[in-house]
């Protein structure tokens, strides 16, 4: 299993390791409540949480194609 994450770490590089990790623990602490919780205002908070990070997302990603763009 290290050799594993080893291997994957110098594929990635650190950065791209490091985005990776934080893409995962954004899906297991955000999108898995969502759809698995049994409490219905745990489902709601975690969808206000994703259009948040969408809606950021998108807007940062308007602001690389501009700088690009220039």
């Amino acid at each position: 299993m290290p050799e594993t994450v080893v291997q994957a770490v110098a594929f990635l590089t650190p950065a791209g390791a490091l985005a990776l990790l934080a893409l995962l623990l954004g899906f297991a602490g955000v999108v898995l409540p969502a759809v698995w919780s049994h409490h219905q205002y745990r489902r709601e908070a975690a969808h206000r949480v994703l259009v948040l990070l969408f809606r950021g997302a998108r807007e940062a990603l308007r602001e690389v194609l501009a700088v690009s763009q220039r």
